[in-house]
């Protein structure tokens, strides 16, 4: 496997600069300045979570607790340790308050398609998700986002370690016969060459995301990332005419496997809305 060890790393892109240089021909960039707007940027910590929410109940890897108790064993986090990773926590679940201090969202993910009522869901397809982990955590699996849709990572606090692939690259990621947006390696840093031999020819790039700093993650970007020190990181999802194409296909096939599981649901008892839940959840 090779690692470019960085990344096109922008600062005052317009809006059209953006379209013409990176989103049209997907490819990922790391944008300096883009939530500079943001008061949640120098404001947002572990420590600023455990003395304004700390009492919030979470649940991670299956493990209910305080967000308090987290900042704690975060602060304490090692490689050889590390301390559980929160991921993928909705904002729209914390309070309103909160979501205050990271609006507007970047000109750079806008437009989102995700936005629109179009889609028949009972719950948006979009909506900001908060990340907060210590030093020698992890991203548990190499991926691209589900209904290939646009990934933007916004650093607040703390640094991370990305590492990414092109679409090019997926004959060698593995990816899972159940979810084809998720790659088997387990370790990207130390892959399992026996069981993988393919990924030895892979090739991408390596480097790291810093406070304040946003990353563009295309459409069909397989990516992963480690946590270097206590860190706390804003995503959001997006659909425009970059990839509406692809979208549009994996959405289709996401409603088709729904339309099965509710034709079973009626065999064996299980709610509709309990059916939909799953699906929605399993389509991110």
């Amino acid at each position: 496997m090779r690692l470019a060890d960085e990344i096109d790393r922008r600062a005052g892109l317009s809006p059209d600069q953006f379209e013409r240089e990176f989103l049209r021909p997907l490819r990922p960039v790391v944008l300096t300045d883009a939530i500079a707007h943001w008061p949640a940027l120098g404001r947002w910590s572990p420590q600023f979570f455990k003395t304004e929410h700390g009492d919030l109940e979470i649940e991670v890897d299956g493990e209910t607790m305080r967000l308090g108790d987290l900042v704690d064993r975060i602060e304490e986090s090692t490689e050889d340790s590390p301390a559980p990773y929160l991921r993928n926590q909705a904002l729209s679940e914390w309070p309103p308050e909160l979501f205050a201090e990271v609006v507007p969202m970047p000109s750079c993910t806008r437009p989102n398609w995700l936005e629109s009522r179009f889609f028949p869901s009972r719950r948006p397809l979009t909506y900001p998700e908060v990340y907060i982990g210590g030093r020698g955590a992890r991203f548990p699996v190499l991926h691209y986002d589900g209904l290939h849709t646009h990934a933007f990572l916004m650093q607040l606090y703390g640094d991370k370690e990305y590492i990414v692939f092109s679409p090019e690259q997926t004959a060698y990621m593995y990816p899972s016969d159940d979810d084809p947006n998720k790659s088997r390696i387990d370790d990207v840093l130390e892959p399992d060459l026996t069981a993988y031999p393919l990924f030895d020819q892979a090739q991408g790039a390596r480097f790291r995301l810093h406070p304040g700093e946003t990353l563009f993650v295309p459409a069909g970007w397989w990516h992963t990332a480690r946590i270097l020190s206590p860190s706390v990181t804003v995503s959001i999802n997006a659909v425009n005419r970059a990839n509406s194409v692809a979208f549009r296909r994996d959405y289709c096939a996401a409603i088709a496997r729904r339309s099965r599981l509710l034709s079973l649901v009626i065999g064996s008892g299980l709610r509709v809305g309990q059916a939909t839940r799953l699906f929605e959840l399993g389509a991110r």
